[in-house]
């Protein structure tokens, strides 16, 4: 009676589990969710799609442009957000809290039903709740926590497929269901970010070789699920094709493919060490900083042999039960980690500009792997007798792993309600030079160094500074105005009196990824002789000649 008691309040206990991740992420966002560029972007287009502008930006001149480089579910998900008339900024934090809620919920309540010990199944969603990792992912007004969702919900809705017993649906319309589920969810996933396209492949490959049916209608299962989950996104493509003649904002680019590799390897070293330590001990550590190298290589040894160890165990069993809900929930994960890791290796070696390998890009594979090794360890408790004093010690490890991450990202939460992200962070609130920007008539044009921020923060369109844009060094230091003026219509309308130039200080730092020591020459003579009619804390606002 008691057991069962304690079985049926374990769902709520995940429930209330995945609340206290919400709140973690509503306290963090207090004052609104990060805004940068590409949320800029994002909620943009959805804005201009609710004034009948259509889903993209609108240029300084009234020019439109179809949702530029980017997928554009989000998008389309904060514009029915904003048809009920909610904000669009808030709308993108309270999804983002309803999207921490239900993955935490999702991934627990999955795992009630395939681990052996309940208590592991609220261990993993204790330890998502209170990730140090996807807390700041989720403070962002990205499409990363729609993805995800989507994408997770895609893996258990094919692994409900394929668990669903053949004897008692002859006809296939109960398996078909979850397959068609599976396949919207995933495309739904694809159409929010691209390397979603991973929760597809992941799904095919589960039904290619982790089904029950015969080989034929694997592939016939296989192919009702691309065509299925594929549709959104050609949909998209047309439309974006017709509209703009690209897709994206990346070219295949084969050169230098030993040096990319070299640099994806760094990259993912110092990303994934964030998954173990704080930010600050990167830089400066409380112990030798050359252990640092070492933390995520010997991780990551220590988890493959892991994981080969349960799976010579399970081989070895006297029945291995390869069926079992949880060992095809391993598979599925491991697979999804691979394929995630495939396919971004491939863009990052292979397109130009290279993407940026950070936490946020990498949130699902943290997602996918912390799942995966608590099933994995819900699976040694199983096959370890010996010693004795080896469960509690692994018990004991694991306290320790879920209270160092609670700690993490408290402080994470009390920081960002602090200090906010991006363009809700009080020095850009409070900046006296967006102000004003602000008080510019409206039918000035305005060129600038922050063309994203003075969207988000005044709502006004904007040309960026070329060079700063295009990240390219000029030859020639000559004042902005004066330059080559054939293909810079910018600096010619400036040049004409009918833009002002504004700049705000965080010129110094762009220019000094162009310049290096020569940046405050290049500052200098960029607004050399320009009259500035406006000089505030953080910037100035410049005219070629005094109006």
């Amino acid at each position: 009676m008691v057991k069962s008691l304690r079985t049926r309040a374990m769902p709520a206990i995940v429930v209330i589990i995945a609340l206290a991740g919400a709140l973690l992420v509503a306290y963090g966002t207090a004052r609104g969710p990060g805004i940068g560029g590409d949320a800029t972007i994002y909620i943009s287009s959805a804005r201009n799609l609710l004034a009948g502008q259509g889903l993209g930006l609108v240029g300084p001149q009234g020019e439109f442009r179809l949702l530029p480089y980017f997928p554009p579910f989000f998008s389309l998900v904060l514009a029915a957000m904003g048809a009920l008339g909610l904000d669009l900024v808030a709308a993108a934090r309270w999804l983002n809290i309803a999207l921490f809620f239900g993955l935490v919920l999702l991934v627990g309540l999955v795992s009630l039903r395939v681990v052996r010990r309940p208590w592991l199944a609220l261990a993993i969603s204790l330890l998502l709740a209170l990730s140090p990792v996807l807390i700041p992912v989720y403070a962002w007004a990205m499409s990363e926590p729609l993805a995800i969702f989507l994408g997770f919900l895609s893996l258990s809705l094919i692994i409900r497929h394929l668990d669903q017993p053949q004897a008692d649906d002859r006809l296939g319309f109960t398996r078909l269901r979850w397959l068609l589920l599976s396949a919207l969810a995933a495309g739904l996933s694809f159409l929010t970010r691209y390397i979603a396209i991973a929760f597809i492949a992941t799904a095919l490959l589960g039904i290619l070789f982790l089904s029950k049916s015969r080989i034929p209608r694997r592939f016939g299962q296989a192919a009702i699920y691309s065509f299925t989950s594929l549709i959104p996104m050609a949909v998209w493509v047309w439309i974006d094709l017709a509209n703009t003649a690209t897709v994206a904002s990346r070219r295949l680019d084969l050169a230098s493919l030993g040096d990319r590799l070299s640099g994806f390897w760094q990259d993912m070293v110092q990303t994934l060490l964030f998954w173990f330590i704080p930010d600050s001990w990167v830089y400066q550590s409380p112990y030798p900083g050359a252990l640092n190298r070492l933390i995520v290589p010997l991780a990551a040894l220590t988890a493959l042999a892991w994981l080969v160890w349960l799976a010579w165990r399970r081989r070895s069993a006297a029945q291995p039960a390869a069926g079992e809900p949880r060992t095809r929930w391993m598979t599925v994960l491991a697979l999804f980690s691979l394929v995630f890791l495939g396919v971004t290796v491939l863009v990052k070696v292979t397109t130009y500009p290279p993407i940026t390998i950070n936490l946020r890009m990498l949130s699902p594979l943290h997602v996918s792997i912390l799942w995966l090794l608590f099933l994995a360890f819900d699976m040694t408790l199983d096959r370890i007798e010996r010693p004795a004093w080896l469960k509690p010690a692994l018990m004991v490890a694991l306290v320790l792993g879920v209270a160092w991450y609670g700690i993490r990202s408290v402080n994470i939460s009390q920081a960002l309600h602090r200090n906010g992200l991006g363009y809700t962070m009080p020095e850009w609130q409070e900046s006296e030079t967006m102000q004003a920007v602000r008080e510019l008539p409206d039918d000035v044009l305005i060129v600038t160094n922050q063309d994203m921020a003075v969207l988000a923060l005044t709502g006004r369109a904007s040309y960026p500074v070329k060079e700063v844009y295009f990240d390219q060094p000029q030859a020639d230091f000559t004042r902005y105005g004066d330059g080559d003026l054939s293909n810079d219509d910018p600096q010619r309308l400036f040049r004409q009196g009918k833009a002002v130039l504004v700049l705000f200080d965080t010129i110094d730092d762009q220019f000094a990824g162009l310049y290096g020591d020569r940046t405050a020459e290049r500052i200098a003579a960029f607004v050399d002789g320009l009259h500035r009619a406006y000089r505030g804390s953080d910037g100035g606002i410049f005219y070629y000649e005094r109006p």
